[in-house]
Order: C-alpha cells, then structure tokens, then sequence
C-alpha cells in the first residue's frame, strides 16, 4: 500500500495571481496532491509548474488568513488513480495551516511541489460490517490521567490470567458502560504488542481512548458531538485542555477515520473537584446525573470550560478576568423592570407631570426649552422604575449563591475588574487579587456544575 494519499485540491476563490508577479505563467485552480499523514505530523504536497511560482504565491497568500480557516478555502476530491480503493472521501475543511516549506530540490518527475502542514484530516472508508455502531476516539498523552484510574496496577500478575491469556484487569467499580442519549461510553486502554524473535523482549504498548457503543439510529453528528461531550467533561476535571488525536468511527453505511496532531504542552492533566467540595474520582463524576442537562447546555459549556481551562495557564490578573468573564458566559438572564406603585389615575398622573415640567422650565433658558422637553420625555420613564439589583448579585442568587456570605463583596470584584481593565495597576491590591482568584475560580466552577445539572458542590468561603 502508497505511503500517501492522492489528491486533487482545488482554491475555487483564491487568486494566487495577485501575490506575486514574477511568474511567467498563472497559477492553475486545480492541483495534484500528496497527503501523508504521520503519527505526529499531517503533511500535504502539492505539485505545479515551477514558472507559476505558486509556493511561493501560497505562502505569501496564507500570511493573510486566518491559519484556522485554511480548510474552508479548499475543495478535495480522491484522485481517480488513488491507491487505496476504500477511501471514498477525503475532508480538510477543518484543516488549521500550520505553515508551508518550498524548496528548489523539491521536484518529482517535471513537478515542483510545496510542502503544506495542517493539522487535521478526515477519512471517509467503506463500512466495516463487523464493528458497525462503535468507535474509539483515542486520546492524547494527557489522557493517561483519564484512563489509568480505571485499572489496577499492571504488574506481571495483572498481565496475564492462569490459562496464559493475556488480560489487564479494571477496578472492580469501573466495568461499567456510562449512557449518553443514543450512545455508552466508557475510558479504556488499546494494548497491542511488538515482537521480533530475533529478540529476547516483546513488548506491549498501550493507548488510552474511549470506547463508544451507539444504537442504529445515530448519526456522525451525533458521534462527534458525543465524543466532543466526554472530553468536554474530561477537561473540566482534570483543570486542563485534553485532545483526541485519532477517532475511528463505525457506522452501518461508512466508516470515518479523524486524525489530529498532538500539540506538545508542558501542562499535564492534573486536577479534580476538591476545590469545589466535590470529592468524586473521574469514575464518581461519570455515575452523576449529568446527560440530559449537558446536552441541553453544549454549547456554552465548551465556551465556559475552555475558558476556565484557560485561567490555569495565565497570570493572575489575566486568570481574574476570564473568571470573571465565564460568569458572564453563563449569565444569560434579563432582568424584569420592577416599577413604582402609583396612587393618582393616568390622567392625573399626566397632569402633575406637566405641571412639573413648567415649573422646571422656569429655571431654564428659554432658547433651551425644547432640548430639555426632549430630555425629560426620557427621563420620565426611567423614573418609574424602581432601581434595579447589582446583575452579578441577582445572577449569583439564581444560581443558589449568596452574594452576602461572600469573603469579598460584590463592590470590591467590580472595582477590580474595571481597574484591571482600564490599566490601573497601581490601585490593584495583590492580596485581593489572590483572593478574588480563589473565589472566582470556586464560583465559576459551580456555574459550570450547575450547567451539567450537578448540584452536589459545596462554596467554600476560606480563601487562604
């Protein structure tokens, strides 16, 4: 079988022409491609006439977008003359540019080709009668902390059972499929092994994925959502952003195949609920009635969590104000206009006013009277109404926290805030910063429980 993939790209709205003019012929719309894809690098070749100078032109165009929608500005179709006859389809729309290498040696046959880094591909393959209605999304490295806790230790013994087969034994409380509308789920390992016999050792590796089971009905929407949900859950917990890097996923008609690249962090998944007076594990979490509000709440979870992910790796006034801003995030609630009781009928009411109004005017230029009549028909309104509540306050009492047994007041997070905001360094105190980054990080977490549907947590107000 090819070590690559062959390709036909096409830019349909690009106008390469335009980036550089030393060309003697113009760039075509349509090119043949090479697509390898790696364990850690996804890798696309793209072949012109070298007179067109179009990796050049390339790179020059991909300096003005946007890296992430590299994949929007192209069409894929699988060359006729592709190799590997059950890929039917190929997708890069989600595809992020990761840059782009020319080079004068770069020649196949007649052909100049540029070599494009992207980090994601889509496969779609032939159905697989005997895995239909399943799939694993594989986990990066950071996903070990997710999946190690449901086994127990693998010493020699846990390997392999009296009768010499092999088997790695789970925690006797993790067997358990988890349910998610139409699909289960649940952590576990891949292990496969590598032996030579020219060799003393063998050895046997594993991967840390999650498997799925769905029903009939689903779709790859749906799958995807799904996949997206339990790791939406997995970050959250562990306090750090996690990523698939392979989904294989089996459906009656097809089979899709998803690859991304690991991206290298020096953070590692290592967080739980304590903070929040939760004392589940990560199986304890997953037993919690979760799904039917999760669902109902995607969306602004994966904004919310990734955010609150994201206040981990910033410095503290950066971390302050995206705290504060996913309890913005979550914050969707208008206020009623609460109004003053009247005692006089409308047409009594109508009359004081006028007379109000006159004897305003009197303290008035007269040259000026129509511009203050126009204000007071604005201000009349809002005089009916009755102040209305801090929007902080009042969204944290819906959310079953007590603004008033706060460590630190309302006041004092706003004035915060503004002064982070406005750049006004020196009136920020440090200590109340530490403080304050403690309780919004206890408080936004909540409100992020509260979306999933969980209300087990507990506030705890000793900042130290």
């Amino acid at each position: 079988m090819s070590k690559f993939h062959c390709l036909d790209i096409e830019f349909p709205n690009v106008d390469f022409d335009s980036y550089f003019v030393k060309a003697k012929t113009e760039v075509n719309k349509t090119y043949h491609a090479h697509l390898f894809s790696r364990n850690d690098e996804i890798e696309l070749r793209i072949f012109f006439d070298d007179d067109s100078y179009f990796g050049d032109k390339l790179s020059m165009w991909s300096s003005t977008i946007d890296h992430k929608t590299f994949g929007s500005y192209i069409k894929v179709s699988v060359s006729p003359n592709h190799t590997n006859r059950r890929i039917t389809a190929v997708d890069l729309s989600k595809a992020k540019f990761c840059g782009a290498t020319t080079n004068s040696n770069y020649y196949e046959g007649k052909k100049q080709y540029v070599i494009v880094k992207i980090d994601k591909v889509k496969f779609y393959r032939e159905a697989n009668e005997e895995r239909k209605n399943s799939a694993e999304f594989y986990l990066e490295n950071k996903g070990f902390n997710i999946v190690s806790p449901f086994y127990s230790n693998l010493g020699p013994k846990n390997f392999f059972k009296n009768d010499g087969k092999f088997e790695v034994v789970r925690m006797n409380d993790s067997k358990k499929f988890y349910k998610l509308e139409k699909a289960t789920f649940r952590p576990e390992f891949n292990f496969y092994s590598k032996d030579n016999k020219n060799y003393r050792t063998s050895t046997i590796t594993k991967e840390p994925k999650i498997q799925f089971n769905y029903n009939s009905e689903i779709t790859e929407e749906e799958t995807i959502l799904y996949g997206d949900i339990v790791l939406m859950l997995a970050s959250f917990y562990h306090h750090t952003k996690i990523d698939y890097i392979l989904r294989k996923i089996y459906l009656p008609d097809k089979t899709i195949t998803i690859k991304n690249i690991e991206r290298k962090s020096q953070f590692e998944a290592d967080g739980n609920l304590w903070g929040l007076g939760i004392h589940w594990d990560f199986n304890n979490f997953l037993q919690s009635s979760w799904q039917k509000i999760t669902l109902k709440n995607h969306q602004l979870l994966f904004k919310a969590v990734a955010l609150f992910n994201q206040s981990h790796l910033v410095d503290d006034t950066s971390a302050f104000l995206i705290r504060y801003n996913i309890i913005e995030v979550c914050d969707k609630q208008k206020q009623p206009n609460d109004k003053f009781k009247t005692t006089l009928t409308k047409k009594e009411r109508k009359e004081k006013q006028e007379n109000a109004l006159n004897q305003l005017l009197e303290t008035i230029k007269p040259e000026e009277h129509e511009e203050f009549k126009k204000r007071w028909g604005n201000v009349q309104s809002f005089l009916q109404n009755k102040p209305m509540k801090n929007q902080l306050a009042s969204f944290l009492e819906s959310q079953n926290i007590d603004p008033t047994t706060l460590p630190i007041s309302i006041k004092e997070i706003n004035e915060l805030r503004n002064n982070i905001t406005h750049g006004s360094i020196d009136k920020i105190d440090a200590n109340l910063l530490y403080r304050s980054n403690i309780l919004l990080y206890r408080i936004s977490g909540i409100l992020i429980l509260n979306l999933m549907g969980i209300t087990e947590w507990e506030l705890n107000t000793e900042l130290t």
